[in-house]
């Protein structure tokens, strides 16, 4: 037996054993009280049960079998065996591959039809101690807006959520050295945040500003309490790092060491290269980041969380969501390992006061504003599936302390279905950094380029998976990326078609039609592939652009001489009405990525509200007349004028540097 799927499995009979065995088979047997891994395969497979009873989960469907009993699972049909009693549950399993069925069942479940009706997107708020850069925009955000523009484009229900993290000891670090208080720091640059959100055309519908909201305080001190009375919530006091010459608990953004487990320099609680958590204390070579004096130890009153009491109940949440693979190796890594107990209460001034002076730890008090955020979607909106975009280097805080927060407090319901992490972008080779001047800041850029080639050139390069670099040369003028020069070729070249902009109704169709028909059907069911929240890409989506305007520009070359010859004056029809089509098409699937360029060409060609994506692509009417030449790339992504200051490129290198990172 061996140890498979979260059961054991043996091997039977199968083709290699028995010449011409049209099937393969094992015996599995599900311990008491164990759920086994939820999975899916190209085969088709039976389950005839020979001991114990257990609930067996097909897609939706659950059903509880006993001995003699079977199922049928069809291909691709997610399943799990739920053993909520003390004996084992045994079954045979038989499977063979039949790829015809794997491919009918591929093509009755297009992947537009498994994207929930409502969908919650939601960011980590970011942390407003400075501006902005493409490095930090690259991330969740410009990613997040294009997963809700193409959801609402498929007529789906999708909300943005997210905000600005004032308590974070970076806001009060920040403020230590530029002499302002951390509540005008907060102010103003999370004001200066929304509005380069804003300016790159990033929709937020919920955007939480504690510092802008009377009421946030007390609902947060509500939630500490539920997770404050939990038994797993003790007070310890405990050796803490402290600067005598600062008076400062270090903590956060006022501790700056080497991580113990990768070398690299980190701050406290948490290593943003390896993405482990620490405490502060542990750091080598801890210093005080605000002087940059060593660290003296001083014992300190707080509560802790044990969050290893809560391993079990983590992992039973975690097998039940989707999270990127980088996350989930971070996470289970952590967990093999044993979770350390998290500090929930700091000594600190900035932050929300508790009754005994200590402040809520920024990372909770941010724990605790999503759920209370997403608490208020419910109950303003109703029910969705949330999706969260982060940072790899905060997989700790979102895929372990929250949940076991929610956990605590009794918050389940209100945790992510779905975690969509991303790596860093690097300026050439190295990270961006603001105390060498390595970095390009997002207003400039948006100044300099406008949010459609930025988006574009941000999601060509999204770090996803992996780290991934912006060439210095290239980040100086994003207008010229390939899918951005493509498309103002071809739209250009609307004007010398041959229809004087009236679009024909279609007439005689060829093989070469037919097939272009197909194809921009086929190439919007791959896209919409790249837009389920669990294979999400927004790199393979733009490449899967660029394709998409090559086969359109391939397809006027061949069809403008047949156009030419009288006698397929009917063909010509049908051929020039596919040209529009295809540039109705492209409006559609380029909305998420460019949206001032995908409205324009909607508007060209005569269509109202916003781009809507169709599962079968219709003719625009015959006689509808576009006025004017198609809209240029460059113009519609710059016609909004200039962009507002965020801060981003204002403020000297040197202050920026002991607080340069917003996390996110």
């Amino acid at each position: 037996m061996s140890w498979s799927y979260e059961m054991h499995l043996q091997p039977m009979l199968s083709a290699t054993d028995i010449e011409g065995l049209p099937f393969g088979s094992v015996f599995g047997s599900v311990p008491g009280h164990t759920v086994s891994k939820r999975h899916a395969h190209q085969d088709g497979e039976v389950f005839v049960v020979l001991a114990g009873r257990a609930v067996v989960v097909v897609g939706d469907e659950e059903r509880e079998l006993g001995a003699g009993e079977t199922v049928f699972i069809p291909p691709f049909s997610a399943h799990e065996i739920r053993n909520e009693r003390d004996e084992p549950f045994d079954i045979v399993s038989i499977y063979w591959e039949h790829i015809p069925s794997a491919v009918e069942v591929l093509g009755r479940q297009p992947a537009a039809d498994k994207v929930a009706d409502r969908t919650l997107v939601a960011c980590p708020p970011v942390t407003p101690n400075g501006g902005l850069h493409l490095g930090h925009l690259s991330g969740p955000y410009v990613r997040a807006d294009m997963l809700v523009r193409a959801l609402r484009s498929q007529g789906r229900e999708a909300r943005h959520l997210t905000g600005t993290d004032d308590q974070q000891s970076y806001v009060a670090a920040h403020a230590r050295v530029t002499g302002a208080t951390s509540t005008d720091v907060a102010l103003a640059a999370g004001d200066g945040i929304v509005a380069t959100l804003a300016a790159a055309d990033v929709r937020v519908d919920r955007v939480t500003r504690p510092l802008r909201d009377a009421g946030h305080a007390e609902r947060i001190r509500e939630l500490f309490a539920r997770v404050a009375a939990a038994p797993t919530v003790e007070e310890r006091e405990r050796e803490t790092p402290y600067c005598p010459a600062c008076d400062l608990s270090l903590h956060q953004a006022f501790a700056r060491g080497t991580c113990a487990h990768c070398d690299a320099a980190s701050d406290g609680e948490i290593c943003e290269a390896c993405g482990r958590p620490n405490e502060a204390r542990e750091l080598v070579d801890l210093r005080c980041r605000a002087c940059g004096g060593p660290a003296e130890l001083r014992t300190e009153r707080a509560l802790w969380l044990d969050l290893a009491a809560h391993a079990d109940e983590l992992r039973a949440y975690l097998r039940s969501v989707h999270a990127s693979p980088d996350l989930m190796v971070l996470v289970e890594r952590l967990l093999d390992e044993g979770l350390a107990p998290y500090r929930l209460t700091r000594t600190s001034d900035w932050g929300i006061t508790l009754d005994d002076g200590q402040a809520i730890d920024a990372w909770v008090d941010l724990a605790l504003t999503f759920l209370a955020a997403v608490q208020a979607e419910v109950d303003e909106h109703g029910p969705a599936r949330t999706v969260l975009f982060l940072g790899y280097d905060n997989s700790y805080y979102y895929a372990v302390l929250l949940p076991v927060l929610a956990i605590a407090a009794g918050l389940t319901e209100h945790l992510p279905a779905t975690f969509v992490t991303n790596q860093f972008l690097h300026l050439g080779a190295d990270k961006f950094s603001t105390s060498r001047g390595h970095a390009v800041w997002a207003d400039d850029a948006l100044r300099a380029s406008g949010p459609d080639a930025l988006r574009v050139a941000l999601l060509r390069d999204a770090p996803e998976g992996r780290v991934t670099h912006l060439d210095e040369e290239r980040a100086v003028s994003l207008t010229q990326d390939p899918l951005h020069r493509a498309a103002r070729a071809w739209l250009a070249g609307f004007a010398g078609i041959g229809a004087d902009g009236v679009v024909p109704g279609t007439g005689a169709w060829t093989d070469s039609h037919r097939e272009f028909y197909r194809y921009l059907g086929l190439v919007t069911q791959q896209l919409d592939g790249l837009l389920l929240p669990e294979s999400f890409s927004a790199r393979g989506y733009v490449r899967l652009l660029d394709a998409f305007v090559e086969r359109c520009v391939e397809f006027r070359a061949t069809e403008t001489v047949a156009r030419t010859v009288g006698s397929l004056a009917e063909e010509a029809r049908t051929s020039l009405a596919l040209e529009f089509l295809a540039a109705k098409v492209f409006a559609a699937l380029v909305w998420p990525l460019a949206p001032r360029t995908a409205l324009a060409v909607w508007r060209w060609l005569g269509l109202e509200g916003e781009p809507v994506r169709e599962s079968g692509w219709t003719f625009l009417p015959g006689g509808t007349r576009c006025d004017g030449p198609a809209p240029r790339v460059d113009e519609a992504a710059s016609d909004e004028g200039p962009v507002d200051a965020a801060g981003g490129g204002t403020a000297p290198d040197e202050e920026r540097e002991l607080v340069a990172s917003v996390r996110a």
